[in-house]
């Protein structure tokens, strides 16, 4: 390695934080900002500023390439599938599927890991330790000769250490920490494969990362896919396997029952997790005032965290807004654990998301009977991320198309209703967990796609 990059980690940090640092707001969520991405069509690896030209970025490609070049001689094997992350909500049905059918698969939770190890260190900020270990593993990955590392065996269990041996196949859910964990407490030998979100894309996180230490990619969406590509693909070494499979969505969540659904849902429109930044209430909330101008027997049901939890100053104009309104128009429920009772008082879903990758809860009120309302994501409209995600929605670009969408449908509420609720079942294929086995098999054997 030449003087330069001695300090690999260093170099990068310099070059990557330059990167994400956003003028604008004065925080690191340039990759973030629907701003970045203006103008600029689908060409989206403009916005790291050179990094893929740059010397660095093309000493990273180089030393992946390099890197999967010498583990070409691993593979075949039949051992264990060991699922290894710290966030379960979305690979826990994966790990269940293979249990059912007999997988040989175990499962070790990286927060274990964590709580020792952050406990002894006395780490009380653990986003900025991510970050910064993120950047130290990035040269650690890049040794020829690496092993499992035996100074964190001190704060893996009995468990972990047993299975591990025993795996030849490990699974990591999201392309940020949780795979910066893995690549550094896994040898060479072990084939490893990493399921990505839409965070991760728009993340430093790609950056980070050795990806000739990685088998195998699974995107949730062929927009993500096609968004990561564009971004990050000159890092990905030749023949990198890559695949698109949905997440597994389990039926007992839901419990459709038209017979028992709340009269006036057909007037109610519903949204989840509205006050996140990344869900532009903003458009939403357009979207509702210009029905309700229409119809005044319309009602918005939100639920997730409070507009006054998330504290922001768009935040709170919007609650001023929203009081200004006769009472009850606008009802803000909270966090709740009953989804089902939710869905059966909402009639109508928003998704105005600036990204998304699969959209869980329009999924599960399509479910219910609910209408659909899909804005072109902002983020993914090059890649035409919303309209593959919903083939069977006509998405929407503004406020007042979606409006008038939504009162056009009520004119025959029941109808348009039952139209999507039969349409939601594609969403619940049962031959999902055949399909990571079989990209498992692919990885296993190194044929490359």
């Amino acid at each position: 390695m030449s003087p330069f990059f001695v300090n690999l980690g260093y170099a990068a940090k310099i070059e990557i934080l330059s990167i994400i640092f956003n003028e604008k707001t004065g925080d690191n969520d340039r990759l973030h900002d629907l701003a970045t991405y203006k103008n600029i069509g689908s060409d989206y690896r403009r916005v790291l500023r050179g990094f893929d030209t740059s010397r660095l970025g093309q000493y990273l490609a180089k030393k992946a390439q390099k890197t999967k070049a010498r583990r070409k001689k691993y593979g075949t094997s039949q051992g264990t599938i060991l699922f290894a992350t710290r966030s379960w909500h979305f690979i826990e049905p994966v790990f269940q599927s293979f249990v059912e059918k007999g997988v040989k698969c175990e499962k070790y939770d990286i927060n274990e890991f964590d709580k020792k190890f952050f406990k002894e260190h006395k780490i009380n900020n653990k986003s900025k330790y991510h970050r910064e270990k993120a950047f130290k593993n990035l040269a650690i990955t890049f040794r020829r000769k690496q092993s499992f590392n035996k100074e964190n065996r001190r704060y893996t269990s009995d468990f972990f250490d047993k299975f591990y041996k025993e795996s030849d196949v490990i699974i990591v859910d999201w392309l940020n920490h949780n795979t910066n964990w893995v690549l550094e407490n896994t040898s060479a030998d072990k084939k490893v494969i990493v399921r990505i979100h839409s965070y991760e894309v728009l993340s430093f996180f790609p950056a980070t990362i050795n990806f000739g230490r990685i088998d195998g990619l699974i995107f949730i969406s062929h927009g993500i896919r096609d968004m990561f590509l564009e971004m990050w693909g000159w890092l990905l070494p030749d023949n990198m396997s890559t695949t698109v499979i949905d997440n597994i969505r389990c039926k007992k969540r839901v419990c459709p029952d038209a017979s028992v659904s709340i009269t006036g849902r057909g007037k109610t429109i519903g949204m989840m997790q509205y006050a996140l930044p990344v869900k532009d209430f903003r458009f939403a909330f357009e979207v509702f005032k210009r029905v309700y101008e229409k119809d005044s027997e319309f009602r918005l049901l939100l639920c997730g965290q409070t507009l006054a939890e998330m504290k922001s100053a768009e935040n709170a104009l919007l609650l001023q807004e929203i009081n200004s309104l006769p009472e009850g128009v606008v009802e803000e429920l909270g966090y709740v654990t009953d989804v089902d009772s939710f869905f059966r008082r909402v009639g109508y879903m928003l998704s105005t998301s600036e990204r998304e990758g699969s959209h869980e809860s329009i999924i599960e009120g399509m479910a219910y009977g609910c209408i659909p309302v899909i804005r072109n994501w902002p983020m993914l409209a090059p890649f035409d991320g919303a309209k593959r995600a919903f083939p069977m929605c006509e998405v929407v670009e503004t406020p007042a198309e979606a409006a008038e969408g939504i009162l056009r449908a009520s004119l025959d509420y029941k109808k348009v209703s039952k139209k999507y609720q039969s349409e939601s079942a594609g969403f619940y294929s049962t031959d999902i967990p055949q399909k990571y086995l079989e990209f498992i098999e692919r990885v296993r054997c190194n044929e490359y796609t």
